[in-house]
């Protein structure tokens, strides 16, 4: 694996190279911008796998919605088996499954369901057209664009990237190149046009990195905080009480920290089964599942994948199913965070 990323690494400066010229084109203004009339918020990253992109939206809808605004989210839907434009929720009902949705909007429209009166998602590749329709038909007052750093065509009032630090500690030498042979999207120099970097620390605590330091901005740290296991009856299972054992599976680029999270709530971890990011799940995945299951175990998986299971409804109701229900916590310069977003709706 590690000589293929080497002998890939004359790929990664070409592309790096191909990034570059096309985010000068966008600086000289030669590859125009789309401006909205409602203020946008662009939460994305700058390496691939989980950063924190989805909570972090959630999060942000969340702190509007709580103040009564409306909100529109809007993503290309990642892995999704649609095209087009595809609305996921219309304000009135969650219409997009995850198929149709990506897994990471299906998340995101459930998580925020109780407010889905003030909420509009839409799932579309060209993010400055499904701003607009969103705008045109629901009239929200802010927009939310999930993983829009790379997606520079829709003009944003806030730039916000999130860096897993964790990543960035573990890979020190050839995650510091582009795709493919290295992680990042871009190259870190793309950081400069960041109004807000977050690092997230996930399960542990870092110190700011001196990587993220170079660019003039105040650092935002934040990580997970584990909230509850939840079932698809909505039913809470009672960790303080629970002695049981639990299996343990997820589709994740790393879920590393998301076994430390279920470790930290004293539960017994049995087996940990780790399918590709963003795995589809078939009948023979739910097949192998239960055949792993015993007496006195439950399943417990991520709330990403807990939307993509729920189809199977036989799985769900005669086994003992629950996802693990985490939120954001930020743990430094939380009212600079605050004060950004209350500026774009005064």
């Amino acid at each position: 694996m590690i000589f293929l990323r080497i002998i890939l690494i004359p790929v990664s400066v070409l592309y790096a190279g191909i990034i570059y010229l096309r985010n000068k084109l966008y600086d000289s203004d030669i590859l125009k911008t789309v401006k909205v009339t409602k203020p946008v918020i662009s939460i994305g990253n700058i390496s691939t796998g989980g950063t924190g992109k989805t909570p972090f939206t959630i999060f942000t809808a969340e702190y509007f919605l709580e103040k009564g605004f409306s909100v529109g989210i809007i993503s290309r839907g990642y892995k999704r088996k649609s095209e087009g434009l595809v609305i996921v929720c219309d304000g009135k009902n969650i219409i997009g499954s995850s198929e149709q949705s990506g897994d990471e909007l299906a998340m995101t429209a459930n998580a925020l369901s109780e407010y889905k009166n003030k909420l509009f998602i839409a799932a579309c590749i060209d993010r400055s057209g499904a701003a607009k329709y969103i705008i045109e038909n629901f009239n929200p007052d802010i927009i939310i664009l999930d993983d829009g750093f790379q997606h520079r065509k829709l003009s944003r009032d806030l730039d916000i990237v999130i860096a897993d630090a964790g990543s960035i500690i573990k890979n020190k030498f050839l995650n510091h190149f582009t795709l493919p042979s290295g992680i990042l999207r871009e190259n870190y120099g793309s950081l400069n046009r960041a109004d807000i970097i977050i690092q997230n620390n996930k399960d542990k605590t870092f110190e700011v990195l001196s990587v993220l330091k170079k660019y003039g901005k105040e650092i935002i740290s934040m990580r997970y905080k584990t909230e509850y296991l939840k079932d698809f009856k909505n039913i809470i299972l009672n960790t303080d009480t629970f002695s049981n054992k639990a299996i343990i599976f997820s589709g994740l680029a790393d879920d590393s920290s998301f076994l430390q999270m279920v470790k930290d709530l004293n539960i017994n971890v049995s087996e940990n089964i780790n399918y590709n990011d963003h795995h589809d799940y078939t009948e023979t995945d739910i097949d192998h599942l239960k055949s792993r299951f015993r007496k006195n175990t439950i399943f417990i998986t991520t709330e990403k994948d807990f939307v993509k299971i729920k189809n199977f409804k036989n799985f769900m109701e005669e086994f003992p199913v629950y996802y693990l229900k985490i939120n954001i916590e930020i743990e430094k310069n939380t009212q600079l965070l605050f004060n950004n977003y209350d500026k774009l709706l005064k």
